[in-house]
């Protein structure tokens, strides 16, 4: 769901090669007299420097409001979430929770009554606005268990929502480039949605490329007014990356957007660049995170549109020592929070960025496992509603689905908000 990263860590390295290699051609030809100063670039300004009151307001409210002892300690034992961690309650959000189809096999297993929506990923689609019909994905939704989900999720009051993906940048600059493919994409959704009864659709399209961002704008306009006006009760998100509102190179214009999407989900997660070993959503302490993230987003867009996506999973890395600092060794690879709980290592808190991790040896050498657990997730989930945003949403459900306090926990101690199911279904 998220590739952004790979860009902007790309993006700075590049930025300091330049530099280093004007710095080194400059010395070696003489540009710089023998005694002369080299000049030092200006300091670079973070673009949430501006928002760090109400980071530090909201990161106050959101320790205070679940019942749990942050260590601040570094390295000492993760703490546990209480049974009344939330006190009364921190009221009624949206709680979205995505189910790929890959994960159709627990569709039985799905706590319906912890959600407001679950989003059905994915259908691919191509140039032009079609979508494919072939796949994975196409398969599990002609062969009925999407179905099985809907039903379950309808009979639970929950909105079911149709995920289509973009990821290849081709696709994407060419649908940027002819907005009325958003009709013709509009067109066929609106017949999928009919058929099985679906309340609305999710749009996962990842571009990276800053120049397709104002037709990006003007397709996703023409989609979301088509559909809207087949039937106005069909809700539209967009999922948007956590630096859009203030990254002028962002493929998501999300100042523009806004007034079409219905909700606008926040993938914050996989922020770390993965050259050291660390949280890939750190709540704070770090520039990007879920705090900066957040403040940013309420400042550019409606804060009832947002909604905090929070992942159930995290990383491995193969590091250079046990602690912290340390390199990383390789290449990380994911693992899901029932794999992190299945390996049974007592977990270590990080209380720069307020999230999990293990330290072991395997195969002679260093691991680190950075992850989510139940109390980094009630503090993102207190964090969303110190900010007074729509709601969270987590992916994905079946990286938990042997542990069901990590759903519940999206809650926040009170129940789901309900939304009203499409007039169709």
């Amino acid at each position: 769901m998220t590739r952004w990263r790979h860009t902007r860590t790309a993006r700075r390295a590049g930025a300091l090669l330049a530099l280093s290699c004007l710095l080194l051609a400059s010395s070696s030809c003489g540009l710089f007299a023998t005694g002369t100063t080299v000049p030092t670039p200006p300091p670079v300004t973070s673009p949430y420097a501006k928002f760090d009151a109400a980071i530090q307001k909201a990161l106050d409210n959101a320790r205070s409001s679940i019942h749990v002892a942050i260590p601040t300690r570094p390295g000492a034992p993760a703490p546990l979430l209480p049974a009344a961690a939330f006190g009364r309650g921190l009221g009624s959000r949206v709680v979205l929770g995505f189910l790929p189809s890959w994960e159709m096999s627990d569709v039985s297993t799905i706590d319906y009554a912890a959600l407001s929506e679950i989003a059905y990923y994915a259908l691919r689609v191509r140039r032009g606005g079609v979508i494919v019909r072939s796949g994975m994905g196409w398969n599990a939704l002609v062969s009925g268990s999407v179905s099985t989900m809907i039903t379950k999720a309808h009979a639970a009051g929950v909105r079911a929502l149709l995920t289509l993906y973009a990821v290849d940048q081709p696709t994407l600059e060419a649908l940027a480039a002819r907005p009325g493919s958003g009709t013709t994409l509009a067109d066929q959704v609106a017949l999928l949605l009919r058929r099985y009864g679906f309340d609305g659709v999710d749009l996962d399209f990842e571009g990276q490329v800053a120049s397709a961002r104002n037709g990006f704008v003007r397709f996703f306009k023409a989609f979301s007014t088509r559909l809207k006006a087949i039937d106005s009760s069909w809700s539209v998100v967009l999922n948007t990356f956590p630096q859009a509102a203030v990254d002028p190179e962002s493929f998501f214009d999300v100042r523009a957007l806004a007034p079409y999407a219905d909700q606008l989900f926040v993938m914050a997660y996989d922020m770390n660049d993965q050259l050291s070993p660390g949280a890939t959503a750190p709540l704070a302490g770090a520039d990007l995170s879920d705090a900066s993230s957040l403040a940013s987003f309420v400042s550019a867009v409606p804060r009832s549109k947002v909604i905090l996506g929070i992942p159930f999973y995290g990383y491995d890395f193969t590091a250079t020592r046990r602690t912290l600092p340390a390199d990383t060794i390789g290449t990380p690879y994911a693992v899901s929070y029932d794999a992190v709980v299945a390996a049974g290592r007592p977990g270590r808190w990080d209380p720069v960025t307020e999230t999990p991790y293990t330290s072991f040896r395997r195969d002679g050498q260093w691991h680190q496992t950075w992850y989510e657990d139940p109390v980094s997730v009630a503090l993102k989930v207190a964090l969303a509603a110190a900010f007074h945003v729509g709601g969270v949403g987590a992916w994905e459900l079946g990286m938990a689905n042997g542990q069901s306090i990590m759903t519940t926990t999206l809650d926040g101690g009170s129940p789901p908000l309900k939304l009203p199911l499409a007039s169709g279904s």
